[in-house]
C-alpha cells in the first residue's frame, strides 16, 4: 500500500466550492464545533485530492476516503428511523450515479451535455425524492455517490485498471451536485418567504 501523488490538475468546480465553504465557515460563521467541522472537512478534502492510495491494483484519490467518513459520520446523526430511508435512499443514488456512468461509457450518444453536469443533476433529483431536509439530501448524495463510484470502477476494473477511485470528475460532480440543492433551497426560501410577505386581501362581506 503506497500513497503516490497525482499528475492531474483538474477539478476546478470541486476547488472553488470547497475553498467557499472554507471561508464561509471562516469568516461567516459563529464559532461552534459545526464551524470548526466544517472549516477542517474543506481543508482536508483540498489537501487530499491531489494525492492517491494504492491498495493492490485499485487506486483511490485520500480524499474520497474524507468525504466517505464525513458521510458516514452525517448518517451516524440522523435518527434511526431516518438511518434507515438513509441506507435505501443511498443505495437508490448508488444505483443512478453507476447507471449513468455506464451509460456514458457504453452508449454517449445519450449525453448531450457535460457529464459532469448531467451526473450532478441526476444525483440531485434521486436525493431530493427520498429526503425533504437540506442536511439529508446532502449526506445522501455523498455516500450514494461514494458508493455508486466503488461499483463503477468494480464494473470497469478490466477495462481501465487505471481509474481512480474519487478521480477529479466525481469531485467536480459531487461538487455541482451540492451547488444545485443550496441553490434550490435558496430559491425555496425567497419564494417562501415572499409569499409570507404579501399582503392578504380582505373579502368584502355580504
Amino acid at each position: 500500500m503506497n500513497i503516490i501523488r497525482s499528475e492531474k490538475m483538474e477539478g476546478a468546480y470541486f476547488y472553488v466550492g470547497c475553498w467557499l465553504l472554507w471561508l464561509m465557515a471562516t469568516f461567516f460563521m459563529k464559532k461552534t464545533p459545526e464551524r470548526t467541522a466544517l472549516a477542517a472537512f474543506a481543508l482536508l478534502m483540498i489537501s487530499s485530492a491531489s494525492l492517491e492510495l494504492k491498495i493492490g491494483s485499485m487506486r483511490a484519490a485520500l480524499s474520497f476516503f474524507v468525504l466517505l467518513f464525513a458521510s458516514c459520520y452525517g448518517m451516524v446523526k440522523q435518527r434511526p428511523c431516518s438511518s434507515l430511508l438513509m441506507v435505501w435512499s443511498t443505495s437508490g443514488v448508488a444505483f443512478a450515479y453507476a447507471a449513468l456512468r455506464l451509460l456514458a461509457l457504453f452508449d454517449p450518444v445519450w449525453i448531450w451535455l457535460d457529464e459532469r453536469w448531467l451526473l450532478a443533476w441526476w444525483l440531485a433529483i434521486v436525493s431530493a425524492l427520498f429526503h425533504r431536509r437540506l442536511f439529508a439530501r446532502l449526506v445522501c448524495v455523498a455516500m450514494g455517490g461514494c458508493q455508486g463510484e466503488v461499483v463503477y470502477a468494480l464494473a470497469i476494473d478490466r477495462m481501465a485498471p487505471d481509474y481512480v477511485i474519487g478521480s477529479f470528475s466525481f469531485l467536480d460532480a459531487l461538487a455541482i451536485s451540492v451547488a444545485s440543492l443550496l441553490v434550490w433551497e435558496m430559491i425555496r426560501f425567497f419564494a417562501f418567504q415572499l409569499e409570507e410577505k404579501r399582503p392578504i386581501r380582505r373579502t368584502r362581506q355580504p
